[in-house]
């Protein structure tokens, strides 16, 4: 073994501390939205009726001058901002050092993650209120998207205020990977 097998092999070491990290911090993007749901819904015994999910929902949704049905895309919007930072900021970072081709994919995957992230909160409004914009159908689409995962209406709503986060890495790592993204260095 020389010295260049040597620091090849520390260079693989790193890459799977800065993939460790990525993953820290996407576990703290979701405990973050938890958080955020668990706030805007308080949780409690009389939060997790249909009622006080509605009052949940129409608090956050006040927050942009909406009511209920907006509730859902402002639970989204902090959740999104964040993922879409600490992907940008660990899996796609310019760092010197990286031939052009790595630098031109990362750049562009940082905005595709970015714009990704922005979209998933239209959508996750748009979602919200696809079967009508009455309290009861927007429960009704919430419990739906919850059912999917084993839950309600308050399963839904994480999932909605979650899924912009999951879309942004997916695509912004797609158009990474299609720009030809393979961790190069000079």
């Amino acid at each position: 073994m020389d010295v260049k097998d040597i620091a090849d092999k520390a260079a693989k070491v790193n890459e799977v501390r800065k993939d460790i990290k990525t993953v820290q911090a996407v576990v703290n993007t979701g405990a973050a939205a938890s958080a955020a749901v668990s706030a805007a819904t308080g949780l409690s015994v009389a939060a997790t009726s249909g009622a006080g999910i509605t009052a949940g929902l129409a608090a956050a949704g006040s927050v942009v001058g909406g009511g209920m049905a907006a509730g859902p895309a402002v639970l989204a919007a902090g959740p999104a901002y964040a993922g879409a930072v600490i992907i940008n900021n660990t899996l796609f970072k310019d760092e010197p050092g990286l031939v052009e081709e790595e630098r031109t994919a990362r750049t562009v995957a940082r905005t595709a993650t970015g714009i990704s992230a922005a979209f998933g909160v239209a959508s996750a409004g748009a979602v919200t209120v696809a079967g009508g914009a009455s309290g009861a159908a927007i429960m009704s689409t919430l419990a739906g998207i919850g059912g999917v995962v084993g839950g309600g209406a308050i399963a839904g709503t994480a999932v909605v205020a979650l899924a912009p986060v999951a879309a942004a890495g997916a695509i912004g790592y797609g158009v990474y990977k299609l720009l030809g993204g393979k961790q190069k260095r000079n």
